[in-house]
């Protein structure tokens, strides 16, 4: 008995803990191993949380997406989230030990955060003005060699023109219209909070002869591959913080940075290549000489027919360009220190020959945190070095597309291709070309220009940035700012001798420019954010900040006796060298501001900003100093107000801002200067100590909603701004001893409609389809000048009888040119030897801004495909080709071939005597209404352009378990073809960023069409 009894006590002993076994090999059969995979690309997700519900048991997916978790037959629910999708949940079968999980990317979110001015991150709802955000992925889509031009057609509010100087060229970006007549109308570039320069190494050309180059601008030179995003900062209350430099708006750009507890590499490769587009239609009929008969001595194409098809020489010239970027990115980190760096390589060529540009971007961030994360630190260094070879010019001089152009059409240009041939008598070469007696239009052989009127270019800039953020408690926190932006640049030009003689004399003719800008930034800013009670939070700061401008250098040309000993180009080979040094010019602006944030119960929120500049460029006035204010008010409306559940937010904002903008450097106290060859310039402008900064007050009210789980997007602003206290120069009195003075004068207003629609129209897990649309409206008027001014010319040519001008009751932008002399019945009036007669006066014939704008984006993603396309248009405005006059007035245009075809061209004319006119003979048409001196209104054509802009298809590679974590390839287009345009070259390209030549084509670049292949890959 007692044997049984031990025997059964040991048996139930062993009863628990087979249990206990059972249980554990229980719990060992429930693990599951899955992997978090993005729904589009269907790359790994790193970092989600996976949580079995109803327990505490929660782990993280590691770099490849993958996690392992314990799971039991009661609790088999898991939540699986991380930052940017959407969190997902799913139930797991009984014997499910595997599982793929796919998440959707959140495309809209009602708290998303935006980055605003100085870098401060703010919720989307509590903003009280307009901005707009632009991906890095959207950057990146079709590159660009200036990322600026990437943002075009996307964003509302902003016109962007790019330069026709081809790689490496400028790009003028106006938000919300032309603010200043004489000033900058060019946006502020903010990186990381901190701005940058954006100052041209050199002017802008400005006169219709050429021999002007595009230097550049810097923000070309940024790796779009380093940026996160960008927020367009469009009215003065957003960009009040930043003072005057903001005065036409901010384009903000937040870089990338390190990630916490994961290493990546990015390897992305862009393949493109270019061709011309909307080049000019020739004749193919009739050969050189003039009134139908042949002269192989005529410049001009006005020959009698020729027994075979003409020659297309413009195929000959122009060649296929390339635009192939490399892209190598590395970032990694933990929750203490986190490293950034990437480094870019571009080789682009131009479509005309020697056209070449080689580009090196280096870049490297890291941040840091020490005592126990309150103080933050970071540091960045940007190094881009830059060749550029030969890059074109518009105008007349130097200019390959004059002689291109202009060639008379019968003549095989190919023959020409050897472009020097060699002189005995000067044991030199010589340029080879069937004139150079064309003194008008200064055509030389092109390929002569390309390389033996080369130019060089050799650019280097370095950017340093760094901050220390350090929280004192948790509703304070003070930081310090501090960068230094260095650009320097050496140009040449080298004319050779044989070059035409207007351009360079007998021996040759020689340009050089060493220049360096300096910009240096340091900023003091304490930041708050602490409540009143449970429903008022107030955030705010308090700061200080410097910034120094200095440019130095010298500026050389050989002067009007040219070189000594032909083609030797160094500076000592002149005996008429004209130098200027730049070593003076200097500008620092200092400021305090502050600005208070105040959100009531999550509904209300109220903004309020102040800044105060004080400007060296006001030295010597009566107001040396400036100060201007904002304030902005918002109501969410949905977060009180009883509105339908398919209402995720609806807000209305209004705010009021002024904003200065300080005068050009040096022009408040000039003085007579010496040059280094003893050669005096006596000052002949008199400045007045009254002179002001000028002053752009704004006004915005907008509202936003949001519907349907965030996936319909409406965004509407209508905004006013008038800036007074233009800077104006005008004639003095014949008594005064000045030439002329300065004055404050004018109000040039901007007015208009923004309006932004998103929608996610489809979104499964199988497909996505996002849509956007950007409508902008803007109307210019100029209010006043002033007494003394009845107009104000920004640019004019009597020989190209054209001009810019700002009239009261008119536009920025406005052309004005010569028309037709009429009578009452609108007959132009003939002489009575047949020729038209033009008016001498300059009329309005119409205006270079487009009055409206429209975009349209979309983005498929159906499994591993994807597609984007993005169609823009630019709406009711004007443009002017003289480029179109000189073609008809030499012959070669495909309307004088036509003209001569049909027998003369149609007109609606009268005779003195009272006889119709209904026919004009083509050249004698041609040649006295086009040409050099054309009747302008003749060639000003509807600006109108509808494009498609960007087109990409891609596919992502299913890669599991690879050395790729990512793989991606696109094919690509830019520009790819015109749904519709009237003018005769594309009206987007410009002749200048600047204020001057606006909407006028004289022998410019033509656009180019793009398409290639990129490569994206993750390691």
């Amino acid at each position: 008995m007692n044997h049984k009894l031990q025997t059964t006590l040991k048996i139930l002993s062993i009863v628990p803990t087979m249990l206990f076994s059972v249980s554990l090999l229980h719990a060992q059969n429930n693990q599951v191993k899955g992997t978090i995979v993005d729904n589009q690309s269907k790359s790994p997700i790193a970092g989600a949380t996976i949580k079995v519900l109803g327990t505490s048991t929660a782990r993280s997916s590691d770099a490849s997406g993958i996690f392992q978790i314990n799971v039991d037959d009661k609790n088999r629910i898991l939540s699986i989230s991380v930052v940017g999708y959407e969190t997902k949940t799913i139930t797991l079968a009984p014997n499910e030990t595997t599982v793929t999980v796919s998440l959707v990317q959140q495309t809209q979110q009602l708290e998303s955060v935006v980055v605003t001015a100085l870098g401060i991150s703010r919720t989307q709802k509590s903003l009280t003005y307009s901005t707009q955000q632009v991906s890095g992925d959207e950057l990146n889509r079709v590159k660009s060699t200036n990322l600026a031009n990437n943002l075009n057609g996307k964003v509302a509010g902003v016109n962007i023109a790019s330069s026709s100087s081809g790689p490496g060229g400028s790009a003028k970006v106006v938000l919300r219209g032309n603010k200043s007549a004489s000033g900058n109308n060019q946006v502020l570039y903010v990186v990381d909070g901190v701005p940058i320069n954006n100052q041209t190494l050199g002017t802008q050309p400005d006169d219709v002869f050429g021999g002007q180059r595009d230097p550049g601008d810097p923000i070309a030179m940024i790796n779009p591959e380093d940026i996160e995003n960008i927020s367009v900062l469009k009215g003065a209350s957003a960009a009040a913080l930043y003072g005057s430099q903001a005065a036409n708006g901010v384009i903000l750009i937040t870089t990338k940075s390190g990630k916490d507890g994961r290493t990546t590499v990015n390897f992305s490769s862009s393949a493109q290549i270019e061709q011309a587009t909307s080049l000019p239609e020739f004749q193919h009929q009739y050969g050189q000489g003039s009134k139908g008969k042949n002269s192989n001595t005529s410049v001009f194409s006005w020959g009698d027919k020729t027994n075979e098809s003409n020659y297309n020489n413009v195929d000959h010239f122009f060649r296929t360009g390339s635009n192939i970027t490399n892209s190598l990115t590395l970032s990694g980190g933990n929750e203490k220190n986190q490293t950034y760096f990437s480094y870019a390589n571009t080789l682009a060529k131009g479509i005309t020959p020697n056209n070449d540009m080689t580009r090196h971007n280096f870049n490297l961030k890291e941040s840091a945190k020490f005592f126990d994360d309150k103080l933050t630190v970071e540091g960045s260094a940007n190094y881009i070095t830059q060749k550029l070879d030969n890059a074109p010019t518009a105008g007349f001089y130097y200019n390959p597309l004059v002689g291109l152009y202009l060639l008379p059409r019968s003549i095989d240009i190919q023959k020409y291709r050897n472009y020097e041939t060699f002189n005995p008598n000067r044991n030199l070469n010589e340029q080879n070309w069937y004139t150079l007696t064309d003194d008008e239009t200064t055509q030389q052989n092109p390929w002569w220009i390309t390389n033996r009127n080369s130019t060089k270019s050799t650019r280097n800039r370095l950017l340093l940035n760094g901050s220390a953020k350090y929280k004192i408690a948790p509703w304070i926190s003070i930081q310090a700012r501090g960068s230094v932006d260095r650009t320097s640049e050496v140009w040449d030009r080298k004319a050779y001798a044989g070059t035409q003689h207007i351009l360079a004399r007998e021996n040759g003719a020689y340009s050089y420019t060493n220049t360096t800008i300096t910009q240096q930034y340091g900023d003091l800013v304490a930041n708050m954010n602490f409540n009143i009670g449970e429903k008022l939070q107030i955030t705010g700061l308090v700061g200080t900040s410097i910034t120094d401008w200095k440019t130095e250098g010298t500026d050389f040309n050989s002067g009007k006796e040219g070189l000594k000993i032909p083609n030797q180009f160094f500076i000592q080979n002149t005996t008429t060298p004209v130098t200027k040094t730049l070593s003076a010019n200097r500008r620092q602006l200092q400021s305090v501001f502050a600005s208070a944030n105040l959100a009531y119960d999550n509904w209300i929120y109220l903004d309020l900003t102040a800044r105060n500049d004080w400007a060296s460029t006001l030295a010597f006035t009566n107001s040396y100093s400036f100060t201007y204010p904002s304030a902005g008010l918002g109501i969410v409306l949905n977060e009180k107000l009883n509105m339908p559940e398919f209402i995720n937010m609806a807000k209305i904002r209004g705010s009021y801002a002024s904003v200065g903008n300080d005068l050009p450097p040096y022009t408040t106290l000039l003085t007579n200067r010496l040059d280094p060859y003893a050669v005096l310039t006596v000052n002949d402008i008199a400045f007045l100590k009254t002179l002001k900064p000028e002053k752009t007050t704004s006004l915005e009210i907008g509202t936003e909603w949001r519907m349907w789980n965030n996936r319909l997007n409406v965004d509407l602003t209508y905004y006013k701004t008038n800036t007074t206290n233009q800077f104006f120069k005008i004639a003095a009195s014949h008594a005064s001893l000045n030439e002329q003075y300065a004055i404050n004068a004018g109000d040039i207003q901007n007015q208009g409609v923004e309006a932004l629609v998103s929608l996610d129209a489809i979104k499964n897990d199988n497909f996505t389809w996002t849509t956007s649309l950007n409508f902008t409206y803007n109307k210019n008027k100029i209010v006043k000048l002033d007494d003394n001014i009845k107009e104000f010319t920004l640019t004019g040519e009597s020989r190209n009888n054209f001009a810019s001008k700002l009239e009261v009751g008119g536009s920025f932008g406005d052309i004005y040119g010569q028309d037709f002399v009429r009578n009452d019945q609108g007959q132009i009036l003939i002489s009575e030897d047949g020729i038209p007669q033009k008016n001498n006066a300059f009329t309005k014939l119409g205006n270079s801004n487009p009055l409206w704008q429209m975009g349209w984006n979309n983005s498929f993603n159906y499994k591993n495909f994807n597609l984007s396309f993005l169609i823009d248009g630019k709406f009711d405005y004007e443009v002017m080709s003289v480029t179109q006059a000189l073609l008809d007035g030499y012959g070669v245009s495909q309307a004088s071939g036509d003209a001569r075809t049909n027998g003369g061209v149609p007109i609606n004319g009268i005779t003195p005597g009272g006889a119709a006119v209904t026919t004009v003979d083509a050249e004698q048409w041609y040649t006295s209404t086009a040409g050099m001196g054309p009747v302008s209104s003749q060639y000003i054509y509807d600006g109108t352009v509808v494009r498609l802009r960007e087109l990409t298809l891609g596919y992502d590679f299913n890669i599991k378990d690879s050395f790729f974590k990512k793989l991606r390839v696109n094919a690509v287009g830019r520009n790819l073809f015109y749904i519709t345009k009237k003018a005769p070259f594309d009206p987007e390209v410009t002749m200048s960023t600047g204020n001057s030549l606006s909407g006028v084509d004289i022998f410019m670049m033509p656009a180019t069409r793009n398409y290639g292949l990129t490569l994206n890959a993750t390691f």
